[in-house]
């Protein structure tokens, strides 16, 4: 699980939470059709303070997007999505419900944590929100496809899920791998200097936050080095780092094609890397 009670929460809509309208959807996702192993439910919050997000949610259709997304995915068993109301700044993968499920209060925690403008770092507002919960959704579903696809996962699981959200992130253009990556980017720098301070929970299934900024970046610089070499100039990914990330990412790559690209319908891949997911509006609901 993707813990983040003290994190900038975000906002995946897996790829982008938040298109228009469903005449839009269609005319920009041309020939898929929804994941027929996957169910949404946008479940109603109890406390009138996300009815709001609720509501816009599903007239952005995060949920239809995600299992539009997931069409070439062979799942063996039912994928529940879910929104709701967690009581928690949280997104988690239930593998007793086999559920992959967005809190409300992570989506609202994202738009309050973004930057108003841009950040230090350069990652502008909608970067921030949208670049997060794209890289949220795709790591809790690397929870869900070793669970529900039975891969082994040798080391941390939470390290592992990371790695096929960075890998995924790379696939869809440029523009997505910038956004992904510098979303997840800001998530744990935010992170970071929240518990700047306290006592470091070495103990916890999660990696620093600290490592986890040059995780991504490393990922993002060794999958395309030209996207992502301006960060490698300012200094926020080291050279030293830099120089084995080319390695890394080969090694996410060998991992993907081995253990999960089996389970995938080769053709719709194609039709879903080359359809246009992100829009212009996407993150500028709040």
């Amino acid at each position: 699980m993707k813990l983040i009670s003290a994190a900038i929460g975000s906002t995946l809509a897996l790829l982008g939470p938040l298109f228009l309208a469903a005449s839009a959807m269609a005319q920009t996702l041309p020939g898929l059709q929804p994941n027929s192993k996957v169910t949404i439910d946008y479940i109603e919050p109890r406390d009138p303070k996300f009815q709001d997000v609720y509501e816009r949610m599903k007239k952005r259709q995060l949920l239809e997007q995600l299992a539009l997304f997931l069409s070439p995915l062979k799942l063996p068993r039912t994928l529940r999505l879910q929104t709701k109301q967690c009581n928690t700044i949280n997104a988690f993968y239930d593998p007793l419900e086999q559920s992959l499920n967005i809190c409300y209060e992570l989506i609202l925690d994202g738009e309050e944590s973004a930057p108003k403008t841009v950040s230090p770092e350069g990652i502008t507002r909608q970067e921030a929100i949208v670049g997060n919960l794209l890289d949220t959704m795709l790591h809790e579903m690397g929870h869900g496809a070793f669970d529900l696809l039975e891969v082994p996962v040798l080391g941390k699981e939470e390290d592992a899920a990371d790695q096929f959200s960075g890998f995924l992130l790379l696939q869809f253009g440029k523009d997505l791998a910038r956004i992904g990556i510098k979303g997840a980017t800001y998530f744990y720098i935010v992170s970071a200097s929240r518990t700047a301070g306290r006592p470091a929970p070495f103990y916890d299934v999660h990696g620093m936050n600290q490592q986890r900024i040059y995780n991504y970046l490393c990922l993002g610089y060794g999958g395309d080095p030209d996207t992502f070499k301006d960060y490698v100039e300012a200094g926020l990914l080291p050279k030293e780092r830099a120089a084995n990330c080319k390695r890394e990412y080969e090694q996410a790559k060998l991992a993907f094609a081995k253990t999960i690209l089996p389970h995938i319908d080769q053709e719709l891949m194609k039709k879903v890397q080359s359809a246009q997911w992100l829009q212009p509006n996407d993150g500028k609901w709040d």
